[in-house]
């Protein structure tokens, strides 16, 4: 059996030493500390880290936050060593105040990239970006949608700055629905033939939303907006299938989408999460210390078990020491002791398909 290995993970800050104009990267410079070296040092750190995931044979693909653009992302894969490894470079960059973007990277020996595109969310400012990226599988010639994206942050308040995440949120929803749904028209032609198959087929598409969505599996911008449910049948039971055409057009537009979020059987284990806060900036101490903010959710053809699939089994916060420590807490890098990586754990997972049987001689 084939397999993808995945991996997302927020970087914290991943700058090189150069003062960006159009951004505030302003503590990213030689004066005040990030010098060469130390940018070296997370770069290396960074790299031996990803290396150690999956067991030690490294993400196929990978997606990061908080790296200012795609040449630090190829530096970082040239760093991993992985000569198969390709950025998929977004011309767009970043829209972001701080400079900080979403990036993508993949092994070319086993997906090819069809389609990206990167989207923002105009809010008063532009978010952060959502970039969406299309592959074909190249053993199965199969389709995979990735769309990730780095939320807006709590750092207003968690509820204060909720609807900004809600909005995000609603619109990663509109695109997935693009992929899992057909036109009116194209859907009215095809009732008109009798011809379901391009809708069931259409239903099934596989679409992986990663991010560090600042917000936990349980809160109302994943439950709510972007429609990531906890329950499997919700999303692969028969009462989210399509067995016939809608006589009204629009009751099959209205259809809800939902998507599965595996990252909550992490909620209820003690001393874990991909982010770990013990007080705000105003002093005031939290009980919910280790936070499920980085996440993974994954679409019904990505779960439902046929073709390309999401190995559920696999999904999993990555614990090395090299990124956390004894108490499961990420290890933020220090430009002092150049020890270190991230403020936030990445979260691994396995896609899994069959290639086709090859015919003897």
């Amino acid at each position: 059996m084939g397999q993808i290995n995945v991996t997302w993970w927020n970087l914290q800050n991943f700058f090189d030493t150069d003062d960006d104009p159009i951004s505030r990267d302003f503590e990213y410079t030689a004066a005040h500390g990030w010098t060469e070296e130390v940018f070296a040092a997370k770069k290396r750190n960074l790299a031996e880290a990803l290396r150690a995931t999956h067991g030690g044979a490294g993400p196929d693909l990978l997606a990061v936050a908080e790296i200012e653009k795609d040449e630090l992302l190829a530096a970082l894969v040239a760093e991993i060593g992985n000569p198969a490894l390709t950025v998929a470079e977004d011309p767009a960059g970043t829209q972001d105040l701080r400079g900080i973007d979403v990036a993508l990277a993949y092994d070319r020996r086993k997906l090819a990239l069809t389609a990206r595109r990167s989207h923002t969310v105009h809010l008063r400012y532009a978010t952060r970006d959502i970039f969406e990226a299309v592959f074909e599988v190249r053993e199965t010639g199969e389709t995979l949608v990735v769309i990730a994206g780095h939320w807006p942050s709590r750092r207003l308040g968690r509820y204060e700055s909720e609807p900004l995440r809600i909005a995000v949120a609603e619109n990663i929803a509109h695109l997935v629905q693009a992929h899992v749904k057909l036109g009116a028209r194209e859907y009215e032609a095809l009732r008109d033939r009798d011809d379901l198959q391009p809708v069931l087929e259409r239903w099934e598409a596989k679409v992986l939303v990663l991010g560090d969505f600042n917000d936990e599996p349980a809160d109302r911008s994943v439950v709510d907006h972007l429609n990531a449910a906890r329950d499997l049948t919700r999303v692969i039971g028969v009462l989210n299938g399509i067995d016939r055409f809608d006589r009204e057009t629009a009751d099959y537009r209205a259809r809800p989408v939902f998507l599965y979020n595996p990252m909550w059987r992490f909620l209820p284990q003690p001393d874990t999460g991909s982010y770990y806060l013990a007080a705000l900036r105003s002093g005031v101490k939290i009980p919910n210390r280790y936070q499920v903010l980085d996440q993974l959710v994954a679409s019904r053809g990505l779960v439902s078990g046929a073709g390309l699939h999401l190995d559920l089994d696999s999904v999993a916060i990555f614990q090395d020491p090299l990124v956390a420590t004894p108490s499961r807490r990420p290890r933020p890098f220090d430009k002092r002791t150049r020890k270190g990586t991230s403020d936030h754990l990445p979260i691994t997972a396995v896609l899994r398909y069959n290639p086709p049987l090859r015919r003897p001689g």
